[in-house]
């Protein structure tokens, strides 16, 4: 009898620890597109569904504000995603900490852009980010990735999401949805 109870005991102990490690694989699935870390490679799929994050520099970025400029007699686009907002709708920012994504001579599309890895080119596409202490503003032009989905451009603003890693040394990058402010210069 006492065979049997072990017996049982063993088959219950090991059918609660595999329900436990079921449980975790379904909660680690249905969060995959929560979280974000720095990569060496990117795709759209690692873009995070949160909104706007980051770490510049080592430190912790929250955004007050998002820009698309659009550059009418060059076609140039460039995202400014900004720990600061400016005074007026698509003003200068003075002082603040910021990631730039720039493509110049031809427009951002909608749908997605990929720069999968540090060492590849896209001839015109530029990232960098500066940070600003004591009002002494510093640029970082480390290598780069990107993976950039816009879901939507309109007259007035631009949506969609962002992963993009800097390879400097304290593994700068920016993840999450946002919409930006249309800014036609």
């Amino acid at each position: 009898m006492r065979k049997y109870y072990g017996l049982l005991f063993i088959l219950i102990a090991l059918t609660l620890i595999s329900c436990g490690k079921n449980e975790v694989k379904q909660n680690t699935q249905q969060s995959s597109n929560n979280s974000f870390g720095w990569k060496e490679s990117i795709s759209a799929k690692d873009i995070p569904d949160f909104p706007l994050k980051g770490m510049i520099d080592g430190k912790e970025i929250k955004f007050e504000y998002v820009n698309f400029e659009f550059w009418r007699g060059s076609n140039d686009n460039v995202f400014n995603f900004s720990d600061k907002s400016p005074k007026n709708k698509c003003g200068f920012i003075e002082n603040d900490n910021a990631f730039h994504l720039t493509k110049l001579g031809s427009e951002f599309k909608t749908g997605e852009f990929i720069k999968e890895s540090f060492a590849m080119n896209i001839e015109g596409c530029t990232g960098d980010f500066h940070t600003t202490v004591n009002e002494n503003m510093q640029k970082s032009t480390p290598a780069w990735n990107c993976a950039l989905v816009i879901t939507e451009k309109n007259d007035d603003i631009v949506t969609g999401k962002i992963a993009m890693c800097f390879k400097d040394e304290k593994k700068s990058w920016i993840a999450g949805t946002f919409t930006a402010v249309r800014c036609n210069n």
